[in-house]
């Protein structure tokens, strides 16, 4: 493919298709380029790093989860949709798990995902804090069940015979879980995660229900204390938090880089990069400050809750 009809969608489809096949590890800028006859530097010219390639790719397969609407089918039928669709989902692309746990995947393909689960839930009659947290346990079981398939996944490409004289030893000192992996060892695998997701989800259903009939408990959730503000003080030294010449106390870490996480160096040696900081198509762009910003704050008022924090706030749900 010659280099000059290459676009981003191109490069996010051939990585998805690399990634489904080699995992995160697998992933190159070098690799990817050869899959589509071209140079590693295009690729970085046109997606800015590997790191922001991963987080293309994750938001890009959120996209495809089918979405029902609680309006028509009700909120039980749609949930239990979008919690199968999204594990379906994950199967298909299991490094997706593994990249919400090192990179902040986070785009349209998300935010679509999160408006519905939301939808559904407030169809179903919950508000408030319990919204949230409603659409967030069934999340955590998809997550949960998907992580758990990821590394079961990891034992059976190990030496199976070892694995299981090993674990039999091991069980063999406890007699519940023992009598358990007998009588499971002889069942057919796929029969026992499909009856393991089929429970979970109807028994996250059944407490959803049963809570929204004031069968469950009510008990609210105590919201963590906040740290009061300092005193105001004459002579505040510079290093302190907030303070226009910040040292120690100023944090210049902040989330904030759609494509950022752990490792955001070179993703492999040899490969050329281009300057991730401009040229067209490198991706989100980092919202955070380089630097602190003054603090116009009259003493003892209290900070604000930004659009920014709130966001944060939201999407942590999902991470």
């Amino acid at each position: 493919m010659p280099r000059e009809t290459l676009n981003r969608d191109q490069i996010v489809d051939a990585a998805i298709e690399l990634l489904d096949e080699e995992g995160i590890e697998g992933l190159s800028m070098r690799r990817l380029g050869k899959r589509l006859n071209s140079a590693a530097t295009a690729m970085y010219w046109h997606v800015g790093s590997k790191e922001n390639l991963v987080v293309l790719a994750g938001d890009r397969v959120w996209g495809e989860v089918e979405l029902v609407d609680p309006q028509e089918s009700g909120w039980r039928a749609a949930a239990r949709a979008l919690v199968s669709e999204t594990y379906a989902m994950v199967k298909r692309h299991p490094w997706l798990v593994p990249a919400i746990s090192t990179h902040f995947v986070y785009g349209p393909g998300m935010a679509r995902f999160q408006d519905h689960s939301y939808a559904i839930y407030e169809v179903a009659g919950f508000e408030g804090r319990d919204l949230d947290w409603a659409m967030n346990t069934a999340f955590t079981f998809v997550a949960g069940t998907a992580l758990l398939d990821a590394t079961q996944a990891a034992a059976a490409k190990a030496d199976a015979d070892d694995i299981a004289a090993q674990a039999d030893q091991i069980a063999a000192q406890y007699p519940r879980l023992k009598e358990r992996m007998a009588v499971l060892g002889g069942a057919d695998p796929a029969e026992l995660l499909s009856q393991k997701f089929a429970f979970g989800l109807e028994t996250i259903l059944d407490g959803l229900e049963a809570r929204l009939r004031g069968q469950g408990s009510r008990s609210p959730v105590a919201a963590p204390d906040l740290p009061a503000e300092p005193e105001a003080r004459s002579g505040r030294g510079a290093d302190e938090p907030g303070d226009a010449g910040a040292g120690s106390g100023a944090r210049t870490d902040e989330p904030g880089d759609a494509g950022a996480g752990p490792g955001t160096g070179a993703d492999e040696s040899g490969d050329a990069r281009a300057d991730e900081s401009g040229g067209p198509g490198t991706g989100p762009e980092d919202a955070t400050a380089t630097g602190p910003a003054p603090d116009a704050r009259p003493a003892g008022r209290p900070r604000r809750t930004t659009a920014s924090a709130a966001s944060q706030s939201v999407r942590g749900l999902f991470h």
